[in-house]
C-alpha cells in the first residue's frame, strides 16, 4: 500500500503577514510604497552555512530602524519566493532625502546602532565575527527609486506632496485611495524591471502607465501597480512594485490578455509613430532586461 503526505493544514494565523506588521507605528503614519518620496532597494545575499544567523541580525535591523521613527520612514524587510534562496531585500521608504541623512547621522552617533554594526553577530568553526560575515561579499546591491512623474491628472487637480520629495505614487493610480495597496499592506509584492531604450523613452512610459492603468482599473482591491524609475543609477530604467493580495491575482494578470480585448489592444498598438519607424510596446524597451522578483514580508515574531 502506497503512503501518501497527510494534507497540509495552514492555520489562518500562519498565513503570511503583510510588512506593516513589521512597524509598531500605526498604520496611517507609515512611509510606504504609495506615500513615499523615493525609495531604496537593498538586497544582500546571506551565505547558506549561516543564514539563521543572517536572518536574526536583519530582524534586530528592522525591529531598531522602524522602532526609531525616523519621520515615519519604514524599512521593510523581505525575501524572495521562486527565486535565490537567503535573498534578503529591503524596501525602504522614505519621504525625503532629508529623512535618510537621519539615518546616516544615527550611523555616526547613536550607541544602539553601533552596537548593531561592531558587535559579534555568529559563531562558527572560524571563530566569532560582526554581521559582515552572514552577508556574501560583495553581494550588498542598492537602487533608489522615486515615482513617476508624468502619470494621470488627478481629479481635484490637487498635488499635495509637500512633505515628500517628489509627488507620491498612489497619485498615479485610478483606484480609490482607502481601496490601493501597498508594501505595508499587501503580503505578495512583485519588482518588475526592465530597461527601456534610451531613444524610445517617452514611449516606453506611456506604455508602461497604460499597462498598469488597465491592470488597476480592473482590479481593484486585490493589485495595485505603482511605477517608478530609477535614479543615481540606470539612466531610463523603469521599475514596477505590483502590490497582490494573493498569488491567484498574479495568475489572473497573466492570463488577462485572453479575456479584456483593452488590454490585449496595448500589446499590439503602435506605441512608436511611423515617423520614427514604427513599432509596439516591444520596440521601445532593450530585449531580455525585462525581470520579476517576487517578494514576501519576513515574518518577524512579536516581541515578548
Amino acid at each position: 500500500m502506497t503512503e501518501t503526505a497527510p494534507p497540509l493544514l495552514i492555520p489562518a494565523a500562519a498565513r503570511i503577514q503583510p510588512a506593516g506588521h513589521q512597524s509598531p507605528l500605526p498604520a496611517d503614519r507609515i512611509v510606504h510604497s504609495g506615500n513615499a518620496g523615493f525609495i531604496q532597494l537593498r538586497s544582500a545575499q546571506l551565505r547558506y552555512g549561516l543564514r539563521r544567523d543572517g536572518r536574526a541580525y536583519l530582524t534586530e535591523v528592522a525591529r531598531f530602524m522602524n522602532r526609531a521613527d525616523l519621520n515615519s520612514a519604514s524599512f521593510f524587510y523581505f525575501e524572495e519566493l521562486f527565486g535565490r534562496n537567503d535573498r534578503a531585500h529591503f524596501l525602504i521608504s522614505w519621504k525625503s532625502p532629508q529623512d535618510y541623512a537621519l539615518s546616516v547621522e544615527m550611523v555616526d552617533h547613536d550607541t544602539e546602532m553601533a552596537d548593531l554594526l561592531e558587535s559579534d553577530r555568529v559563531t562558527d568553526e572560524a571563530g566569532t565575527g560582526d554581521w559582515a560575515k552572514t552577508i556574501v561579499e560583495a553581494s550588498m546591491q542598492e537602487r533608489v527609486m522615486i515615482p513617476q512623474h508624468g502619470g494621470p491628472e488627478p481629479e481635484d487637480g490637487e498635488h499635495p506632496h509637500d512633505d515628500t520629495w517628489v509627488e507620491p505614487a498612489w497619485r498615479q493610480c485610478v483606484q480609490p485611495p482607502e481601496v490601493q495597496l501597498n508594501t505595508a499592506t499587501a503580503p505578495y509584492v512583485v519588482h518588475r524591471a526592465v530597461q527601456a531604450r534610451h531613444g524610445f523613452r517617452n514611449e516606453a512610459r506611456a506604455f508602461a502607465f497604460a499597462w498598469q492603468n488597465r491592470v488597476n482599473e480592473l482590479f481593484a482591491g486585490s493589485v495595485t501597480c505603482y511605477l517608478y524609475e530609477e535614479t543615481f543609477g540606470r539612466m531610463d530604467q523603469l521599475h514596477w512594485l505590483i502590490h497582490l493580495r494573493s498569488l491567484e491575482d498574479w495568475l489572473r494578470i497573466e492570463r488577462l490578455a485572453d479575456h479584456d480585448a483593452q488590454y490585449a489592444e496595448l500589446f499590439t498598438r503602435q506605441w512608436i509613430r511611423a515617423g520614427r519607424g514604427g513599432g509596439i510596446w516591444a520596440d521601445a524597451f532593450v530585449d531580455g532586461t525585462l525581470h520579476d522578483t517576487l517578494l514576501v514580508p519576513f515574518q518577524i515574531p512579536a516581541e515578548a
